[in-house]
């Protein structure tokens, strides 16, 4: 295990000395032919030329996009696709989840309006049979039309 972090640490430190070196320079001058030459390596002895300083492209900030390079522009917009595919996934997974959840609060409001239209007596958990008043049922009547309103729609 030691001797696979030292080498995964030792490629890691080799890939920056060289990502750094990349960020190096360039050159540019005029051949003799009159064209403007650009290279990664200094001309001939002799020649007048131009350093200029390059940036690596990992150095750039990855905040600012580039509309000018239609390779950054492509993976951004390909990367904030993809994230609004994975929003509109969970979104939609939550409104099924929410319409399973309207669909059992809609049948339990029908069969609690049911019970009210129809009984004003009922056996409680012990087995002993229990009355409701007619304010009383239509108070709770009305409550579960007032539910099957909400959730059936």
């Amino acid at each position: 295990m030691r001797r696979v972090s030292i080498i995964l640490a030792s490629i890691l430190a080799s890939l920056f000395i060289f990502s750094s070196s990349y960020a190096g320079s360039s050159y540019k001058w005029i051949d003799s032919n009159g064209h403007v030459v650009y290279s990664q390596h200094p001309p001939a002895e002799g020649t007048r030329y131009q350093r200029i300083k390059t940036i690596a492209p990992s150095s750039r900030p990855s905040s600012t996009s580039d509309a000018s390079n239609p390779a950054v522009s492509a993976r951004e917009s390909i990367m904030q696709d993809e994230i609004k595919r994975k929003e509109n996934a969970l979104v939609k997974k939550e409104m099924e989840k929410n319409a399973a959840q309207r669909e059992e609060n809609c049948k339990l409001a029908k069969d609690h309006m049911r019970f009210y239209q129809v009984q004003r007596r009922w056996k409680d958990k012990n087995g002993n049979i229990k009355s409701m008043e007619d304010d009383q049922r239509l108070k709770k009547l009305n409550e579960a039309k007032q539910q099957v309103a909400d959730y059936c729609s």
